[in-house]
């Protein structure tokens, strides 16, 4: 009984520690790419900008990114304690977590700019598929459950959302679907679901309130991005 105990302890120690490191590097990779862009935009301009590599960038460490280092632990942390106690296993709750990281930066450049940068979605997609693999090689009683898990969820994600933005005149973008395709590979087709339904109650919610605070008319674009983050964050935090 005790050993068991302290073999839990261990697990959740190197799942919230591991979990919040790889939080912190995938923002990084996000933050480098914008870098890189304000960079090329410098230089059309004629402007000179110092580039740095992408190891200089990570690796460099000053005040404010051992503060960032230290939230995204905390959170992690924090994170895996419940989804643990939801019962789930160590790769599961990585994946949650993971999802959960980089979506943050997603929906904060779409707010920002209104796009979701293919590239960033490209980061997830490897996350997901190296956890697949992970996934298939340990549990491999369940390999087809989560082969069917996986590409029924994206591709059944992706389709209803595409079937929405043709419908909305293409007032959601094709990042939008891009997005949901994969939080479908992540979730799963039923919790997938839910994200949509939970993130389209949320952004019409806004839409409302800005049309009264005449911030917005009737038929101004939002950035549904972080509407997506949001509904994602309120669905696993409850454990649906």
């Amino acid at each position: 009984m005790c050993e068991d105990i302290a073999m839990v302890r261990v697990m959740f120690v190197g799942v919230a520690v591991a979990s919040g490191i790889l939080c912190y590097f995938w923002n990084l990779m996000c933050r480098y790419d914008l870098k890189m862009e304000e960079a090329k935009e410098a230089l059309m301009r004629g402007a000179e900008e110092k580039r740095e590599n992408r190891r200089q960038f990570l690796v460099r460490m000053d005040k404010r990114r051992g503060i960032a280092l230290i939230l995204c632990l905390a959170v992690c942390t924090g994170l895996t304690w419940l989804f643990m106690q939801y019962g789930y296993g160590p790769l599961k709750t990585v994946r949650y977590v993971m999802l959960l990281a980089i979506l943050y930066p997603i929906a904060w450049e779409d707010a920002r700019e209104k796009r979701i940068p293919n590239r960033w979605l490209v980061y997830l997609l490897l996350c997901r598929s190296v956890l697949f693999l992970a996934e298939m090689f340990l549990l491999s009683a369940l390999r087809m459950e989560n082969l069917k898990f996986t590409l029924f969820g994206g591709m059944v994600s992706g389709a209803v959302f595409y079937v929405a933005y043709v419908l909305s005149g293409h007032a959601i973008g094709m990042g939008d679907v891009k997005l949901v395709a994969v939080i479908g590979m992540c979730l799963g087709v039923g919790s997938a679901y839910l994200v949509m339904v939970v993130s389209l109650i949320l952004s019409a919610f806004y839409g409302v309130f800005q049309v009264l605070r005449k911030k917005k008319g009737m038929k101004d674009e939002i950035a549904f991005g972080p509407f997506l983050a949001l509904g994602t964050l309120a669905v696993l935090l409850i454990g649906a």
